[in-house]
């Protein structure tokens, strides 16, 4: 008999704690977005918009120097792109937008740098250009979202 209440016991513990753990893992989107941005979404955002950055400068140097910026900007995207989408309606679309014009612009550069092509590299280095704008406007949008709690 004691077994049986035990049984019941732990039966009757493990489904609490199940409705617990469901209850407890419920979150707003804010709250989702706030994750996403702690634990690494910040370190993209940053490590897209210092490499941009990077491509902007280099953008008056060397071909070399391009083609090191742009290979940077690169690895940034892989990496961002690893990381996962920001959990955020808004942003989602710019952010998108912006790894593929980083990306492509990206290619577009070192590409050009390769075949000895300054109207290619450069036409490369634009499109970066244009997509630091887009990525302000998701990170924009996200900052915007995290604070609607």
């Amino acid at each position: 008999m004691r077994f049986g209440v035990r049984l019941l016991t732990t039966a009757t513990t493990a489904t609490v704690a199940t409705g617990v753990l469901l209850v407890g893992c419920s979150s707003t989107p804010a709250e989702e977005l706030e994750d996403w941005w702690s634990s690494g979404g910040d370190d993209r955002v940053k490590a897209l918009s210092d490499s941009s950055s990077h491509v902007n400068t280099a953008s008056m140097q060397v071909m070399d120097d391009k083609r090191t910026a742009c290979q940077e900007l690169l690895a940034a995207v892989a990496k961002a792109k690893k990381f996962g989408t920001p959990p955020s309606k808004k942003a989602k679309g710019f952010w998108e937008e912006s790894l593929t014009d980083f990306e492509h612009g990206s290619n577009a550069c070192v590409a050009g740098v390769d075949q000895k092509d300054e109207p290619q590299t450069n036409e490369g280095i634009r499109e970066v250009q244009r997509a630091i704008g887009i990525l302000a406007s998701a990170v924009s949008m996200i900052r915007s979202d995290m604070e609607a709690k």
